[in-house]
């Protein structure tokens, strides 16, 4: 007895994370019963027919058994070759003359919004754009300015409440010249279509990141040092423009990662310590006042971390940027309770990059990576080997962000080409 599997409403490739779906057919038989399988993603059957979530790019199985009215029985596995999604074309977020994009930071919230901050690096000023799915509008949270209290701005972090789309941007400032002045902390956010601005600190901050403390209503916490080895501190937003600042007993380390919150309100962060020309990074998770601290490498660098949340309470730390062949570039972090508990993995990502960012969705990390000026988008296929695509040319010296929209799956980013912040 012949088996056949007919596709129905579908037309060209097999693209991964697509819900396709078949029907099975018995040569001259009446069919009585179907199991479906697959070797990778998600099988949801019903009878002779099945809908199957491709998984990533590759080659993947379908199978089907069948039972007919007269007893029969017969068996087939169909073969597949999964490919990766398509990115979206890369357009301009702002396509006035001057330069922007140098850094940015892209966030979704639930509703598929997507929220960017980046520099305009002409005139030293932070602007916000919000996406629709079609077009984006940009608006100005901060920059010189007359009579206004507007400063320049150098370095800048996005976090965005994911029910209410609200945007809040932590960000150092300051007037003078921006290599040599010192910076202070400024915290902006958007209210009833305008931007409050709100001065949070008044310490020296060179290392800034916020997250938004799920277990008290997505409050924003600040979190900040100054220099290689300074103290490490924390600015809580009690009130519309009413900020506590505590520093926090980490010794002399300096903040190195971005800072996550988990649904439990515990604060995670990575610090470092320089000591004999190396430095010592750890693991900090602050629950209630109490720091809990876990050890991680010591290496020559002391790079930037991305953060992720992956499932099952691992945490995730890409670095910036690596030295040719550094086998550590990423960290999977388990994290324990206390922290003392929490064990963990390193990986490669790739031979070599100047500058990267992190996320995680469908079951996988998903990355981007400049080398020079060459962007690609990285994860990992059902066997956890790294795979590239290549987005084209982008400016050296710049940072890219990536996010994952959560309503359709996609992976975005933004980063500079040709002196303009750009979305893909």
């Amino acid at each position: 007895m012949a088996l056949l599997i007919e596709r129905e409403d579908g037309a060209g490739p097999y693209v991964e994370s697509t819900a396709e779906r078949f029907r099975v057919v018995a040569s001259g038989e009446a069919i009585k019963s179907v199991r479906w399988s697959a070797n990778a993603g998600v099988v949801e059957s019903s009878d002779e027919r099945v809908t199957w979530t491709l998984p990533t790019p590759g080659t993947a199985s379908l199978s089907v058994t069948v039972e007919t009215e007269s007893g029969k029985t017969a068996e087939g596995a169909f073969q597949f070759n999964v490919v990766a999604a398509p990115l979206a074309s890369s357009s301009a977020i702002d396509t006035g003359p001057d330069v922007t994009g140098s850094s940015c930071d892209i966030v979704f919230d639930s509703t598929g919004k997507g929220h960017v901050i980046y520099t305009n690096d002409t005139h030293n000023s932070l602007w916000y754009a919000s996406w629709d799915g079609t077009s984006w509008a940009t608006e100005l949270i901060d920059g010189p300015g007359f009579n206004n209290g507007g400063v320049f701005v150098v370095k800048s972090q996005l976090a965005v409440d994911p029910v209410t789309g609200t945007p809040h941007v932590a960000y150092s400032k300051g007037s003078g010249n921006i290599n040599t002045s010192p910076m202070r902390v400024g915290y902006a956010t958007r209210v009833n279509g305008v931007w409050v601005r709100e001065d949070v600190d008044a310490s020296v901050v060179t290392r800034i990141s916020i997250a938004l403390n799920p277990a008290q209503a997505q409050r924003p916490v600040i979190v900040f040092s100054s220099g290689n080895g300074g103290s490490v501190k924390l600015a809580t937003r009690t009130a519309a423009n009413t900020w506590s600042s505590v520093p926090l007993s980490v010794g002399a380390h300096a903040l190195t990662s971005d800072a996550l919150f988990d649904a439990t309100g515990a604060l995670h962060f990575i610090t470092h310590q320089p000591l004999s020309g190396y430095v010592s990074q750890s693991l900090q998770v602050l629950r209630g006042s109490a720091v809990e601290s876990f050890p991680l490498k010591t290496s020559s660098l002391g790079p930037w971390l991305a953060t992720a949340w992956g499932p099952d309470s691992h945490l995730l730390a890409l670095s910036n940027s690596i030295a040719e062949g550094e086998w550590n570039a990423i960290e999977d972090i388990t994290v324990g309770t206390p922290a003392s508990a929490s064990t963990r993995r390193v990986s490669t990502v790739d031979y070599k990059y100047s500058s990267a960012d992190l996320t995680y969705g469908g079951g996988k990390p998903v990355i981007a990576l400049r080398n020079g000026t060459s962007l690609a988008l990285g994860t990992t296929d059902a066997q956890g080997f790294w795979t590239y695509t290549q987005l084209g040319t982008v400016q050296d010296g710049s940072r890219p962000s990536v996010a994952i929209r959560p309503t359709d799956g996609v992976p975005h980013v933004c980063y500079q080409r040709d002196g303009k912040v750009t979305f893909q």
